[in-house]
């Protein structure tokens, strides 16, 4: 991991002398005339306007599909998944290629903004895994094509706690008052929450989600637990404001290696499994450059060298002999099938889960404004948080 941080901390510093330098030839060459107005400048290639997670795609890999294509990638980013519809919904024209997870699928083909993928403009989407296709969100992956897949696990700073019990229930042990944090997504939290006690991650009966949401509220009135975006949950695990945390498993790998305190692990009951995927939007003003920077990225060398900058799962099979071996080998990323046996995927809510689950999390959520300011809470908004 230790060379994989140096390799990529070398990719930015490429990334960023390279943008330094053309900026310095564009502002020399503007004052040699002083006819050109810097406000008229425009990008003379098309571009394609990708919406993604940060950091989800090898920069080196962008940057050769503009040079081999000819398309700009214009890379807008979100924190969670939620945005996805609002924004694909609120910007109209505004994005061409998503990344959106399996439980957004569905909903986001139901209110059609997302479009149909052309199989005929694809060469590489033989490269994808027989795993990963034909899932329930997309049976027939007509909207979507599968991209990276992860688990959501336990990340835990060593020099703060010993190591903890390989149980979810461990996010609820009182000795670790205040510094407990949840990935703020109601089936991602109210799934765990199940999972700690043996319960089918996608149960539909109301006692069981029910009593998830009863579980969280008690951690969150006695242990001080708290909830927070993906983002909320790295930066805290490495300024030491959280110990022990549900994270995502690249997430993890990554944070792993900017500070050698942070250890994670699966837990013995099983973990929930994820998948993001391609999908197009449906008001995309560049279908074309879109079906092309679709299939650039399902090239086996893309996929690999993506895969290996993320520290995630790939699920394209093509690419699995160029995968960096450490990355293959680490059993938390890529877990043998003892443990991928009981790991489980999300379905998307039907209605009546829907409710259930949208009322169990409104709990969560009442539980945490109501929750009386304790002394952790005045010492991280004062800065003096450790």
């Amino acid at each position: 991991r230790d060379l994989h941080l140096s390799i990529r901390r070398q990719r930015q510093m490429c990334i960023r002398d390279s943008i330094l330098i053309v900026g310095a030839f564009c502002l020399q060459s503007c004052k040699k005339d002083s006819s050109v107005n810097l406000d008229e400048v425009k990008p003379t290639n098309p571009s394609v306007k990708l919406l993604s997670w940060s950091e989800y795609f090898d920069p080196q890999v962008i940057e050769q599909f503009t040079k081999d294509t000819g398309f700009d990638v214009d890379y807008i980013t979100y924190e969670d998944p939620d945005e996805v519809e609002a924004r694909l919904a609120s910007e109209p024209g505004k994005f061409d290629v998503v990344i959106a997870d399996d439980l957004s699928i569905d909903r986001l083909s139901e209110l059609r903004l997302i479009q149909p993928i052309d199989d005929k403009l694809l060469q590489n989407s033989s490269n994808i895994s027989d795993e990963y296709v034909g899932k329930k969100f997309d049976p027939t992956n007509d909207y979507s094509l599968p991209y990276m897949w992860g688990t959501t696990l336990i990340a835990y700073r060593s020099d703060k706690i010993e190591q903890p019990e390989k149980t979810w229930k461990s996010l609820w042990n009182k000795k670790y008052k205040d510094r407990v944090m949840l990935i703020d997504d109601r089936v991602e939290g109210l799934g765990i929450s199940m999972l700690s006690n043996g319960l089918p991650i996608n149960s539909s009966i109301p006692e069981h989600i029910e009593s998830a949401s009863a579980q969280i509220v008690d951690g969150v009135e006695k242990i001080g637990l708290r909830v927070g975006s993906d983002a909320d949950v790295r930066a805290g695990l490495l300024s030491g404001d959280v110990w022990i945390a549900s994270c995502y498993s690249g997430d993890a790998a990554m944070i792993a290696l900017e500070n050698e305190n942070i250890q994670f692990f699966i837990p013995d009951e099983g973990a929930p499994l994820w998948m993001d995927n391609f999908s197009i939007a449906s008001d995309s003003t560049n279908v074309s450059g879109a079906h092309q920077f679709v299939d650039y990225m399902l090239r086996k060398d893309s996929a690999a060298k993506n895969a290996n900058f993320t520290w995630y799962g790939t699920t394209n099979s093509g690419a699995l002999s160029l995968i960096d071996k450490e990355l293959l080998e680490d059993e938390t990323i890529n877990p043998p099938e003892s443990v991928r046996s009981l790991c489980q995927f999300y379905f998307a809510p039907d209605g009546d889960r829907d409710v259930l689950l949208n009322k169990a999390w409104g709990k969560v959520v009442d539980a945490i404004r109501s929750k009386p300011k304790s002394n952790y809470d005045t010492e991280v908004a004062s800065g003096s948080g450790q």
